[in-house]
């Protein structure tokens, strides 16, 4: 049985579970104690408006918060049975499904999660925090993507259809990916069915309007067209006070191989930069699968995916920020040493 103790005495066993080094770990459930009061607490408020008990009332959960952190960590690290992560912590598995979807919200709270885009009808105006801002992007790009993986096979005929995906020849759910240059995710989608092909999963979410003005969307040959959806404003000249409309964001996309022909050297030349830079957010969907809930076939109820998804991007997002910290610490210290 793993309890509080066991995990403070082998820092090994800690990234073993939970694919977070042991500092790292104790600094999360850190932040997870600090705020589960008043999370808590609301979410007592909302759940039950009508109580007549105060709220804290009633048998309290016995299970330290030490344990139920590191035993849905090492669920989404792992992605084992739920039963065998109850057995590991003493616990059951009632408990982890219902901490998987009680803590998943107070983890969003303590890690740097992606905001996550809804579907939204075209005629709808956007609210100005369902945009990204330019200095969210530490790079001033903006590199999309999507990602698929698979799930259970409905009985139902008209979700199968829905669900299956002719690029993976499985049953998937679908989420589309927006980072920075950086190597940070800033947004991504509602999960989709899988039969939803890249392109409609951007227009659903509309995530061309969702981007900055000023800023550079790359994406791969999936996202052909959207140049064509960046809507236009107007610029006056400084020095000669023309104005002229110009597109408020930059597209690219690669050249596509022109049917019974070949691409020019420019446009191999092109495409070759522009996947140098893409594969960053590459990059960022093969850490989040790290974790691998969001790699191997998912099992637990579709509503909750989105969700899931959010929290792992988070983890990554963290991990991100770490080791990027370390690394220009490790830069400046010998220039540090060397100017003493």
């Amino acid at each position: 049985m793993i309890t509080e103790d066991t995990l403070c005495s082998d820092p090994e066993l800690v990234i073993l579970l939970t694919g977070l080094p042991a500092e790292r770990f104790w600094h999360l459930v850190g932040e997870v104690e600090k705020h589960y009061p008043e999370y808590n607490r609301q979410r007592l408020e909302q759940e039950q408006p009508d109580r007549k008990r105060a709220v804290g009332g009633g048998r309290k959960c016995d299970t330290p918060l030490v344990t139920r952190t590191a035993a849905l960590l090492t669920y989404l690290r792992l992605h084992i049975i739920q039963t065998l992560v109850a057995k590991l912590f003493s616990m059951t598995q009632s408990d982890i499904s219902r901490d998987l979807r009680r803590l998943l919200p107070l983890l969003k709270r303590v890690l740097p999660v992606p905001d996550v885009w809804e579907v939204i009808e075209t005629r709808q105006e956007l609210a100005e925090e369902d945009r990204l801002a330019l200095s969210d992007l530490a790079d001033g790009q903006a590199l999309v993507d999507a990602t698929e993986q698979q799930v259970y096979r409905s009985q139902d005929s008209l979700e199968r259809r829905a669900h299956y995906s002719g690029k993976k020849k499985m049953f998937t759910l679908k989420t589309q990916f927006v980072t920075d240059g950086d190597h940070h995710i800033e947004a991504i989608s509602e999960s989709a069915p899988g039969a939803k092909n890249d392109k409609k999963l951007c227009d659903g979410t509309r995530t061309i309007d969702r981007l900055p003005d000023g800023c550079c969307a790359k994406a791969d040959k999936g996202y052909q067209g959207i140049d064509k959806q960046v809507s236009l404003v107007t610029v006056v000249n400084v020095e000669t006070g023309e104005m002229k409309q110009v597109p408020r964001l930059t597209v690219e996309t690669p050249f596509k191989k022109p049917k019974g022909g070949g691409l020019t050297e420019e446009q191999i030349a092109f495409n070759r930069e522009l996947g140098s830079i893409r594969v960053r957010v590459e990059h960022c969907i093969g850490w989040v699968k790290n974790w691998h809930i969001t790699s191997t076939r998912f099992r637990c109820d579709h509503r909750i995916y989105s969700p899931v998804m959010q929290v792992v991007c988070g983890l990554a997002n963290w991990q991100t920020q770490c080791w990027q910290t370390a690394k220009a610490r490790a830069r400046a210290e010998p220039c540090s040493s060397y100017c003493a």
